[in-house]
């Protein structure tokens, strides 16, 4: 079963809770939009009504001689400096942040205003001696494909232990149930038994775990594309994906063979037979129509500006192609939703984006299952998202359980290119009116003409 991917984390209205930390002034705030406050009153007499100005705040002196200000925590950013504004994203314990002022405000003492954006409670910051430093994240080694080892468990007597005392004599050990994958930290040996402690802090004997080897597949970058003759094509059967793709001398099947491209092979497409089942890929030499996965150049949805980042997928050709207005500047394989659990169509925006988060739900009909830290995620429809699988290397093929699945190397880039931004530091934003979140057009076949934004971030559960 491909674990994945059709329940967002742990809770359903309130997803703004980090997958890493409970954050209680992030888990009690909905992300349904607020309706704006009254701010104009009519007079009596005829002349146009007066705005109420809100009282100005108090600027208070925050931690003088220091350089940078340290999250102990990790925390919710807030819109506003107030307790009960909405949340705009999550700064990441040990992240160091500059600032540009502090006020005071309702629900706490005094409310930081830090750079980029945003406010956070003082009572979370500490002063700090050195310079502001903040990191991408999720964090990768040089080299590394993802920022962990995964490894599925498997046999029917798993257990996971509290300790590694536990571990050792087997005692006070859970049972493993559905469908689950962990991330592991340390590699420990018990005598003969090698012991894996997880990232939730239990351990789990090696027997049992199948590690995974993330795909090192990657997609076309803008320069790439740039020098392309579109439409291309990458070679892929769709019946026998792992194996080689026949080219003939002809659009027949009874033209002799010319020769065999191995499995995601790119090509151009540079001629269509008469009646649609080959393509020309070069001077006399023909592929079946349906062993390739095509990238064409389409045009973007109304009203999309002449630099806006927005993403376009087809389902029918497990294609994604991003773009900056009309110009595509990446594109690549992807998986979808297999037969009855299928990606939604649609017109949607990017509503909420985490560098990491754990996925975890019950398919009808199939058992529980849990996906431990999940990378770059970007959620554009509820609980669907486009998303790392670091589990399988099948792109090009329908098989997720509805989520879109992008490769590790692909997933990074169009987790940092998309908007909204992330900020260095920060495990997760949400959109805005003042930061939407990239589009997302996901199809089936040839664009509609007249399409309308099906969900955006102030429909989000």
């Amino acid at each position: 079963m491909d674990p994945a991917l059709q329940a967002a984390p742990e809770t359903s209205h309130a997803l703004e809770e980090e997958a890493a930390a409970s954050l209680e002034e992030v888990a009690d705030t909905e992300l349904t939009e607020r309706e704006p406050e009254e701010l104009a009153t009519r007079a009596q007499d005829p002349e146009p009504p007066e705005l109420l100005q809100a009282p100005a705040l108090e600027t208070l002196e925050f931690m003088p001689g220091s350089r940078s200000l340290r999250a102990r925590r990790s925390i919710a950013i807030r819109a506003e400096p107030r307790e009960d504004a909405p949340p705009i994203g999550t700064l990441a314990q040990d992240v160091r942040v500059s600032w540009v002022q502090a006020v005071k405000g309702p629900g706490c003492d005094a409310w930081v205003q830090i750079e980029p954006r945003g406010w956070v409670c003082e009572r979370y910051l500490e002063g700090n001696f050195r310079e502001p430093r903040a990191r991408e994240l999720p964090r990768l080694a040089p080299g590394d494909l993802t920022p962990g080892v995964y490894a599925h468990v498997v046999g029917k007597r798993a257990r996971a232990y509290p300790s590694l005392k536990a571990a050792r004599w087997r005692k006070r050990g859970r049972r493993l149930k559905g469908s689950l994958t962990v991330r592991l930290q340390v590699e420990l040996r018990v005598g003969r038994r090698r012991i894996w402690r997880t990232s939730d802090g239990e351990y789990i004997e090696a027997r049992y775990l199948r590690r995974y080897k993330p795909s090192e597949f990657v997609g076309l970058d803008r320069t790439q594309l740039a020098t392309a003759m579109l439409p291309l094509a990458w070679v892929q059967s769709r019946t026998r994906p792992r194996a080689p793709v026949v080219v003939r001398t002809g659009s027949s099947a009874e033209a002799p063979e010319a020769l065999r491209l191995p499995p995601r092979a790119i090509v151009s497409v540079l001629q269509i037979s008469a009646d649609g089942r080959w393509a020309l890929v070069s001077e006399g030499e023909w592929v079946l129509r349906e062993e390739l996965r095509v990238l064409d150049v389409t045009p973007p949805p109304e009203g999309v500006g002449p630099t806006e980042r927005w993403l376009d997928v087809d389902l029918a050709e497990q294609v994604l192609v991003a773009y900056e207005g009309a110009q595509p500047v990446y594109a690549t394989l992807i998986s979808s939703g297999a037969r009855g659990h299928e990606t939604p169509e649609g017109l949607f925006r990017i509503w909420i984006k985490f560098a990491e988060v754990d996925m975890k739900g019950q398919a009808p009909g199939e058992g529980p299952y849990r996906v431990a830290t999940v990378p770059w995620v970007m959620f554009f429809e509820g609980d669907f998202a486009l998303h790392t699988s670091y589990w399988h290397d099948r792109f090009g093929e329908a098989v997720s359980h509805g989520c879109i699945n992008l490769s590790p190397r692909d997933a990074r880039v169009l987790y940092g290119w998309s908007a909204p931004e992330v900020p260095l530091g920060w495990s997760m934003a949400y959109a805005s009116p003042e930061q939407p979140g990239s589009l997302v057009r996901v199809r089936r076949g040839a664009p509609r003409t007249g399409e309308t934004l099906v969900s955006s971030a102030a429909d989000a559960p």
